[in-house]
């Protein structure tokens, strides 16, 4: 006698034609009824009963429906052609095509992904780190780069009698151009020398050149201009690294009968003017102001 295959055992168990779809179906893949749970993550149980056309077992034919949909689709079959197939075989009054609201709502679903996930998370950290670093970047940046004069040297007021309104309005910063000297009438000097002038007659010129060396307590961009012989020359314009000295002490000092000083940072930047170190100018912020100051 001829023994039947297990596949043949298989369909003849259901006398459904859908479950003998979904049946066949799952034979062609080749997958066993455990292999076919561990894949559509359906209960052992739920597959037997869909194979068997045991619809009657489901809590309700919502639960059957929603069954043979994702089962169906696991398996590379239509699902719309099975429920289709499903209906007429059921009361006409629950139709695939009308599911009443409790319907749907019985109907099982699978676990949605998370919507925070450890590679978005990633994501959002590295941005955060990003702007961190370009801020810092900006910052150090800010500190260092020149500010230029948009004042050529050769507009500036030479040294000697000059009329307020000869000197410019204003610094490269939009700052109005002060002279060294000290902020209130009547108190003792407590800056840089000063020279006396009058309307009528130009300072003398001093017997020996001015020398002037330029000490930075921070990284501060500077500018020196100086009245040689009645010209203005521009002697240096850069940024001067913290606890520097130019020119250097091994190095002979700016000399000139005057200077023009700029600089983007009053406070950072000590005068060294005739070997007698005044410290930083006594007004903070982008300054510039002349040595030795006129009055």
């Amino acid at each position: 006698m001829k023994k039947k295959s297990s596949t043949t055992v298989e369909l003849e168990k259901s006398s459904d034609p859908v479950g003998s779809q979904l049946s066949v179906a799952r034979l062609r893949l080749g997958w066993t009824i455990e292999e076919a749970a561990a894949r559509t993550r359906l209960h052992l149980n739920v597959i037997r009963r869909l194979e068997a056309g045991e619809f009657d077992q489901f809590p309700s034919l919502a639960y059957a429906r929603g069954f043979l949909k994702i089962y169906s689709r696991d398996l590379g079959l239509d699902p719309k052609k099975i429920l289709r197939e499903f209906q007429p075989l059921h009361s006409s009054e629950d139709s695939i095509l009308d599911l009443r609201p409790e319907m749907l709502e019985a109907l099982p679903t699978r676990a949605s992904e998370p919507v925070l996930t450890s590679r978005g998370v990633g994501l959002g950290v590295l941005t955060l780190v990003g702007v961190f670093i370009v801020s810092v970047v900006g910052v150090q940046l800010y500190r260092v780069w020149p500010v230029k004069s948009p004042q050529d040297p050769s507009s500036l007021a030479p040294i000697g009698a000059v009329e307020k309104s000869a000197v410019p309005d204003s610094s490269p910063e939009g700052q109005p151009i002060r002279t060294a000297t000290p902020a209130k009438e009547g108190k003792p000097l407590s800056s840089l020398p000063m020279v006396q002038t009058s309307e009528n007659n130009p300072p003398p010129k001093p017997a020996t050149p001015h020398q002037l060396r330029i000490k930075a307590k921070n990284d501060t961009w500077v500018r020196i201009v100086a009245i040689q012989d009645g010209k203005e020359v521009q002697l240096f314009e850069d940024t001067i690294d913290e606890d520097d000295v130019v020119p250097a002490t091994d190095d002979p000092a700016w000399s000139g009968d005057a200077f023009i000083v700029t600089t983007r940072q009053a406070a950072d930047a000590e005068i060294i003017f005739n070997n007698s170190n005044f410290g930083p100018y006594e007004k903070p912020g982008p300054q510039t102001f002349r040595l030795p100051a006129s009055r």
